[in-house]
């Protein structure tokens, strides 16, 4: 079954010495032939790219983790909630002006989102830099991985895309010039029959 393919594929390759393959068939073989090269070369390019952004997503996380500080905050406004539904689960979580200790003992404040639940004077965790300023939660090492991922495909899909593109384009050209060329093969034809009528 392989072998009938393969030996079929091959009959169908545009560097036979097939007489009655046209240019265009050629050309739109050949570019299919190059576009599943470049697709196969493109899994490794891929998969760099995606390493490079897994690395330095990695070493941000690393980074923001040695550089930033879980502390307590006191909530000394009280929460604007908002509520959010997803897949069916209710979560209600808001915005709340909090007050924390510096690394220098003054104390800063700032607005954060914390849950709903929380009332004046209650704490909350909150993540600061080692200047005392409030810095969102440090990336974890799994959503680095995820990310990676996500851009090694993304960038493959893009590049199908394209090649896909691009070898679609040509065959709609070949097969413009085949009918063009049919139709001018017609006419000669028709021509031809009409002069030997007469």
């Amino acid at each position: 079954m392989f072998s009938k393919l393969a030996y079929r594929s091959w009959r169908h390759s545009p560097w036979i010495s097939n007489a009655l393959m046209r240019l265009p068939g050629r050309i739109e073989r050949a570019a299919v032939a190059v576009g599943i090269a470049v697709l196969l070369l493109l899994i490794p390019v891929a998969a760099t790219i995606g390493s490079v952004t897994y690395s330095d997503l990695s070493l941000r996380s690393q980074q923001q983790r040695a550089y930033y500080v879980r502390v307590d905050a006191r909530v000394i406004d009280a929460t604007k909630s908002a509520r959010s539904d997803t897949d069916g689960v209710t979560t209600v979580a808001g915005t709340a002006t909090v007050q924390w200790s510096a690394p220098d003992g003054s104390l800063r404040s700032g607005a954060t989102d914390v849950p709903s639940a929380l009332r004046v004077d209650d704490t909350t965790p909150i993540w600061r830099d080692a200047d005392g300023n409030l810095v969102r939660a440090p990336d974890t090492a799994a959503g680095a991985v995820v990310n990676g991922a996500a851009t090694a495909v993304f960038v493959w899909f893009l590049g199908a895309l394209v090649i896909g593109g691009l070898v679609y384009l040509t065959t709609k050209a070949g097969e413009r010039s085949r009918m063009r060329q049919w139709d001018r093969d017609w006419q000669h034809f028709l021509q031809a029959r009409d002069h030997r009528s007469r």
